[in-house]
């Protein structure tokens, strides 16, 4: 009984306060708007912050209850998710300009670029940023510490083998995360069908680059002269793109320049050929080989002495 009497007392208290607490959560709840979930429901559940707000539910809340918050504030759900939310409030949708994240960045200790010292610290750009300016000759380049990869939330980048960062074209929604989290501003945002991109940071001059990275810009304006738009130019010894004059031109001339450092690279809306590149010299010969064995077989005559010889033996 000194053991039965106490349970039964704290049961009867656990019941009791329970009890109040479900009182209390009716009596005291707060009516939400049912919008809200339904629109919630609708956005990426990323949190990036992007549209301006903490995170989606900030968002969703803002844009159904505040009538200046616009609907198309959501850059990871791009123009699908922003008619669906305007449909559900009432309000307009401006369209928006997808946009992909690229890495400014080819430079590996290993092939191409010096190194100062071996870093043997914590795991994080930030920190090996603050050690002398990172382990890099070049004080631009990728640190290759992976706070990009660990900022993204759609899991779109991974450090490859060159040490930098690697997009993943299907998975990156354009959220922005991983050029907030980058300490050098290696990442950056394009548009979704950018035809070229700039693969570089380094605001050094030409020779000074030379020293530190094989693939550096050496600001030669090559490029520049190349565009027939005037989208490109060269800014604190770095060329730039300017993708409001850019016209994503099918040819793409700013490609088809020997930029010596290769710079300027395919981006995600290059025509097929600037992406795959020409055809080796020994695809060249398997296809000239397949087209030989497709080609219907030829009959090669003997000459007329070897035709005579072969009758008298046949006779």
């Amino acid at each position: 009984m000194t053991i039965v009497i106490p349970l039964l007392v704290l049961c009867g208290l656990g019941a009791a306060i329970g009890l109040l607490l479900a009182l209390a959560d009716k009596k005291l709840a707060v009516e939400t708007n049912p919008l809200i979930d339904e629109v919630s429901d609708i956005l990426p559940a990323g949190n990036c912050a992007n549209c301006g707000f903490a995170g989606c539910g900030q968002y969703a809340e803002a844009v159904v209850e505040d009538p200046n918050v616009r609907p198309d504030l959501c850059t990871p759900g791009g123009n699908e998710v922003a008619q669906k939310i305007a449909a559900l409030t009432g309000k307009k949708a401006a369209e928006i300009k997808p946009v992909k994240a690229v890495a400014r960045c080819k430079g590996c200790p290993e092939t191409n670029s010096t190194t100062k010292y071996i870093y043997n610290g914590l795991n994080d750009c930030e920190a090996a940023a603050n050690l002398f300016a990172g382990e890099k000759g070049c004080e631009y380049g990728c640190l290759g510490l992976g706070n990009c990869v660990r900022a993204c939330p759609f899991d779109a980048l991974v450090i490859d083998e060159l040490n930098v960062p690697k997009v993943n074209v299907g998975k990156c929604v354009g959220c922005g995360l991983c050029v907030t989290a980058c300490p050098r501003g290696i990442m950056a945002l394009v548009p979704d069908n950018a035809v070229s991109v700039i693969g570089c940071q380094n605001r050094q001059k030409g020779g000074q680059t030379k020293k530190v990275c094989n693939v550096g810009c050496i600001g030669c304006r090559l490029c520049v002269k190349a565009c027939p738009h005037d989208a490109m130019k060269v800014v604190d010894n770095l060329c730039e793109i300017d993708y409001d004059k850019c016209q994503f031109c099918e040819d793409a001339p700013c490609l088809q320049v020997q930029c010596k450092p290769g710079v300027i690279a395919p981006g995600y809306g290059a025509p097929i050929k600037f992406l795959t590149g020409k055809m080796t010299e020994l695809e060249d010969k398997v296809e000239a080989k397949a087209t030989e064995a497709a080609a219907p077989e030829k009959v090669v005559e003997a000459p007329k002495e070897e035709k005579k010889e072969a009758a008298d033996a046949e006779a």
